[in-house]
């Protein structure tokens, strides 16, 4: 039986190795971030990277699998998918607590920043660096954020669907993955309740772009066959 291919970040893709470089060093692999990074740490489905409420103490940066976030509460609405090469909790950077809850959607492993040491740890100029390049990665999880947004605010189902599907490409490419061809990580009600529309529309809207030519898909995995056309579905 073949087996499921778990994307794996390279290290000149990942968050980690760009941190690295802030710091002036040529890779992750430095004393300096060994005293703050716990690497490749294995993760399971389901497993939980801090809830709602937890103390901000570290930032994860997926190596390899996929992470969820969800708000708390009884409608557990999805708030994001975070692919290899993404830190998850960046967001809450400033606050005293996390603001949401943060699992593995599948098999895979992190790299562990921890946060509250950087202070003590590092010196004043690596920590002046660091802090500047996780200001910047910030601002960036901001932007995607405001893009997510006007996803989710666009009038009609197939629109939402197709700039998921292009944006979740065209963030995989920005980490050194394919951004034509590649498997959703999410089942239908996920990317249902994300997107705010039920999961039977989600899969009526699959099928009629599939129809169209615009996507080729079968179980979880996807290719875009027209990805213009599916941009300017967007607008």
């Amino acid at each position: 039986m073949a087996t499921r291919q778990i994307p794996v970040v390279h290290c000149r893709n990942c968050a980690l190795y760009k941190t690295a470089r802030i710091l002036g060093l040529e890779s992750p692999a430095c004393e300096a971030l060994d005293r703050v990074v716990l690497r490749d740490h294995p993760i399971e489905k389901g497993d939980a990277l801090f809830h709602s409420g937890d103390p901000v103490r570290h930032l994860y940066l997926v190596h390899s699998g996929f992470c969820i976030s969800h708000n708390s509460g009884t409608s557990q609405r999805i708030r994001g998918f975070h692919i290899p090469g993404e830190i998850v909790g960046i967001e809450d950077i400033g606050e005293e607590r996390h603001t949401h809850t943060a699992c593995a959607l599948e098999h895979g492993s992190l790299c562990q920043l921890d946060y509250s040491r950087l202070e003590t740890t590092l010196t004043r100029d690596e920590l002046v660096r660091v802090q500047h390049y996780l200001m910047v990665a910030a601002a960036r999880h901001a932007r995607l954020l405001q893009k997510e947004l006007l996803i989710m605010g666009l009038p009609n189902a197939e629109q939402r669907v197709a700039a998921f599907l292009f944006n979740l490409g065209q963030r995989l490419e920005s980490h050194g993955f394919p951004a034509l061809a590649y498997r959703l990580p999410m089942s239908r009600d996920e990317m249902a309740n994300y997107l705010g529309l039920a999961p039977e529309t989600v899969m009526r809207v699959l099928k009629t772009l599939a129809r169209k030519g615009l996507i080729h898909i079968r179980t979880r995995r996807v290719e875009l066959l027209q990805p213009e056309t599916l941009r300017n579905l967007l607008t």
